[in-house]
């Protein structure tokens, strides 16, 4: 039961602040949309855990647990290869930049 309140507390938390980021204009509509989903759906899953269990079963998976553990698992690292390719991306875009600016400063010297 704590726990249950614990993870209801948090997912109305990170409601709360998807939302205020979004009228700060730091999240889009698509991203308001899916954080909402998510922790909408992690609350009522929290206070209805027979649904992992169906969902396990669809799945192929013992438990319900299990079935969250290994879902979560691979969103996690689908997010880090994400994550990972933007970086790679910025770097690069971060180097031309620089490049750019160097070869304006040599052109001012001349």
């Amino acid at each position: 039961m704590l726990i249950q309140l614990l993870i209801t507390l948090l997912a109305v938390v990170a409601f709360i602040g998807v939302v205020r980021r979004f009228i700060r204009g730091a999240v889009s509509r698509l991203g308001l949309f899916v954080w909402v989903i998510f922790w909408i759906a992690m609350g009522a899953l929290v206070w209805n855990p027979n649904v992992t269990n169906s969902v396990a079963g669809f799945l192929g998976v013992g438990r319900g647990a299990d079935a969250v553990l290994y879902v979560s698992i691979v969103v996690l690292f689908y997010t880090v290869f994400r994550l990972y390719g933007k970086s790679e991306n910025l770097e690069h875009q971060l180097n031309e930049l620089v490049k750019k600016i160097a070869l304006k400063d040599i052109d001012k010297d001349k």
